[in-house]
């Protein structure tokens, strides 16, 4: 049975938005195309979108062709999607991001043709194995989108199409630019601190070097010697927090403080911690949040629109919770005036009223350690907790990236390159051999707190009050039993064949027509 659900206009006589579930055929007066098949989202797990930036860039160079074949002119062009609520949202999202950054309209004028859908479209998740239990709108991606653009983060005109669908590629590095000042990358890996660089971590280093990239930022584990960076003249600093967990405060400072320091001298940051995802878009995320004054919901749309499977979990309603205290930092705090050993010498961020800003003499401190280890699931202690200093839990699982070609890891490049979960089981079936790294003494990494750390770190670990003993004989004992079951699926699915009808420019030379007479067939919107 053929179906179609309502169409909607999008530019007067010129533009519509359609789904059905079958393929349309043009008429006299109307025209037709479909990106389902052509540009899919490649998921990590149940995540379905938003589509990328290179998405975007694609969907605009087929769209202009499109309306300017002559069998096509005074015609209608329709953008159609299989009828599913996945399909929808991605069609309805990268039209509305191409209205706004294309075409230069503001986001409300883009987002009011879709306002009222029936049904409702399906708002995206993030890219981790618990429930989602956080959720982004189209129009979260389209603010998020808009405000790059507004901050001057974002302009297609100078966009390498080529460079990042080769750079966000497992097997060619595994990294994209978050404009203009972040690249946000999976850790690279050496079987040995003195082992030959594999091809993808040649690609890093060879990109680092030649777009000036001058501070790596390292959050998880050492997998790799941070000297094959110092020795290309590129600093190199560690922040190492635990998977899947949220940094604390004087972290967030001290990383805002340390690519302050480098942005102010026109350098660029690189960040990564296992997979470059979650924790990568926590401290990028705050740091952009600081300076821009992004809402949440904002800075991780537009990280997503970059680097599809930014921040996971819990991560999101962390940087939903702080995201006010990070905006008033611009107030309240600056750059200390005496550098920090710990960071490279890097100037951290701390109170505008503290003596380091005025540049009073302060004794060295370290870099604090990993963040405490928390439970997946929180422990039920009793009602008279006190949860004021709670954290959100980590989750149980974080997305992996595989080989475009295939979902599974490739075998010259296993899973272990770029999975976000740090602790691998061991008794797998052909698992990539463990790597073995040799113990070396850290630098000024890890070795004490400061006392500003201590206090802060003590409260974060208060988490349970002692009760009085009258209350205490009162009260009857709370148990909790956690029962743990980990299924694995595998799927397997062959790419759809291209329709006729989705027509997506593939040459080189096409790309170009973005920034060649970007309006020559389409209106602006009316004032």
């Amino acid at each position: 049975m053929e179906f179609q659900l309502s169409e909607f206009l999008i530019l007067q006589d010129r533009i519509y938005l359609g789904a059905y579930n079958y393929t349309p055929q043009d008429s006299a007066d109307t025209t037709y195309f479909t990106i389902d098949y052509a540009l899919p989202y490649n998921s990590f797990h149940h995540d379905f979108g938003p589509l990328h930036i290179g998405h975007l860039y694609r969907f605009a160079v087929t769209l202009h062709e499109i309306l300017a074949e002559e069998e096509n002119e005074g015609k209608s062009v329709v953008l159609y999607s299989r009828p599913d609520s996945r399909s929808r949202a991605n069609a309805a999202c990268i039209l509305c991001c191409y209205m706004v950054l294309v075409q230069s309209w503001p986001p409300h004028l883009a987002l009011a043709p879709i306002t009222q859908a029936e049904p409702p479209f399906m708002p995206f998740r993030d890219a981790g194995y618990a429930p989602a239990d956080f959720i982004l709108t189209i129009q979260d991606i389209v603010y998020g989108v808009w405000k790059a653009k507004e901050n001057k983060l974002l302009d297609l005109k100078s966009f390498n199409l080529e460079e990042y669908e080769l750079y966000e590629r497992v097997d060619q590095g595994d990294f994209n630019e978050i404009p203009p000042h972040f690249v946000a990358f999976a850790s690279p890996q050496q079987s040995d601190y003195d082992a030959p660089l594999n091809y993808p971590f040649c690609q890093v280093l060879d990109y680092f070097t030649a777009n000036d990239v001058q501070l790596v930022v390292r959050l998880n584990s050492e997998l790799y010697n941070a000297e094959e960076f110092e020795n290309r003249g590129v600093k190199h600093i560690d922040l190492i927090f635990d998977d899947g967990t949220c940094p604390t405060m004087p972290f967030v400072q001290m990383f805002i403080g340390a690519a302050q320091s480098v942005i102010s001298q026109n350098g660029k940051v690189a960040v990564h911690c296992k997979a470059g995802l979650g924790r990568t878009g926590c401290l990028i995320g705050a740091y952009l949040i600081y300076t821009y004054g992004f809402t949440a919901q904002e800075v991780i749309g537009y990280m997503r629109f970059m680097r599809p499977g930014m921040v996971v979990g819990p991560q999101q309603h962390w940087l939903y919770l702080h995201q006010n205290e990070f905006r008033d930092w611009r107030y309240t705090m600056t750059l200390s005036k005496t550098p920090d050993p710990s960071l490279n010498n890097f100037y951290p961020l701390v109170p505008i009223d503290s003596p380091e800003a005025a540049g009073g003499n302060k004794k060295s401190s370290k870099s604090p350690p990993r963040t405490p280890e928390r439970s997946i699931l929180s422990e039920m202690e009793s009602n008279t907790n006190n949860n004021s200093s709670a954290l959100p839990v980590p989750t149980p699982g974080q997305p992996r990236k595989y080989s475009p070609k295939q979902k599974s890891p490739s075998r010259e490049y296993p899973a272990t390159t770029n999975s976000d979960d740090e602790q691998e089981p061991e008794d797998q079936e052909n698992r990539h051999t463990p790597i073995v790294m040799e113990k070396v003494p850290k630098r000024n990494i890890t070795d004490s707190l400061s006392q500003k750390h201590q206090m802060y770190m003590g409260r974060q670990l208060r988490t349970v009050s002692n009760p009085s003993p009258q209350r205490a004989k009162s009260r009857s004992t709370s148990y909790q039993l956690t029962t743990t079951t980990t299924t694995t699926t595998t799927i397997t699915s062959a790419e759809p064949p291209l329709r006729r009808s989705s027509r997506i420019s593939t040459k080189p030379a096409g790309v170009r027509k973005i920034s060649n007479g970007i309006r020559a067939n389409v209106n602006s919107p009316r004032k």
